[in-house]
């Protein structure tokens, strides 16, 4: 009998010992879970600006950084070629990410967007269900067909200046689906207006472009 007790303590002190690790396991794991890393402001990196605009470079990405007025930060972050993305990032006063976009363009939204609350957690959008058939690739071809861009080695997005040589819209109202193609400067003045000055000698060459068919018309 004295046998039989001692296995019997011996059994349950193991027993005690693994529920107690269990428990730490799953202490730690909580712990994990309500302490969510996120992506924070460079403050360090912003300290070092010449002007409210502090251009880095990181991972061959140009990153464009702005703190206004100490309450909110942002990112401009434009990928290496031959991307035609553009990132947009915001964070809370504290540092911590606050939501994060993917641009095609300036106006237009695609992939994945992310909304961050106060504590970390994530809310994500799928902004690419709002389209039709095409996507912006197939957009991205007609401008190199245009001789725009080139697809291939990125060329295309900005102009000498650095601005933008198009711009992408998308428009899902009434029922339509349609992709606005603005080339910038695309086309000579044909009607000059001189009542505000010297007028320009080129101006923007516009098209849309069915976003379920992929027809391309001009507007005039």
């Amino acid at each position: 009998m004295k046998v039989i007790n001692k296995m019997i303590y011996v059994s349950l002190i193991f027993i005690l010992i693994s529920c107690d690790g269990q428990n730490k396991n799953n202490n730690s794991t909580d712990h994990k879970a309500k302490n969510k890393m996120t992506e924070q402001f460079d403050f360090k990196a912003y300290e070092k600006r010449t002007s409210a605009v502090h251009r880095i470079t990181k991972n061959d990405t140009i990153i464009e950084m702005t703190f206004i007025e100490n309450k909110i930060g942002t990112y401009t972050e434009i990928p290496p070629k031959p991307s035609f993305l553009t990132i947009y990032k915001e964070f809370y006063s504290n540092g911590s990410i606050k939501k994060k976009e993917t641009y095609i363009g300036e106006r237009t939204k695609v992939g994945i967007s992310e909304y961050y609350d106060n504590d970390g957690n994530v809310e994500k959008v799928d902004e690419d269900k709002k389209f039709g058939k095409v996507k912006y690739p197939q957009v991205l071809q007609f401008l190199e067909q245009k001789g725009i861009i080139n697809t291939k080695t990125g060329d295309g997005k900005f102009d000498k200046d650095e601005r933008p040589k198009f711009e992408l819209a998308f428009d899902d109202k009434n029922g339509r689906k349609e992709w606005i193609i603005s080339i910038k400067n695309g086309q000579k003045n044909d009607n000059p207006d001189f009542s505000g000055g010297e007028p320009v000698a080129f101006v923007d060459l516009e098209y849309k472009m069915d976003g379920e068919t992929g027809k391309v018309e001009e507007i005039k």
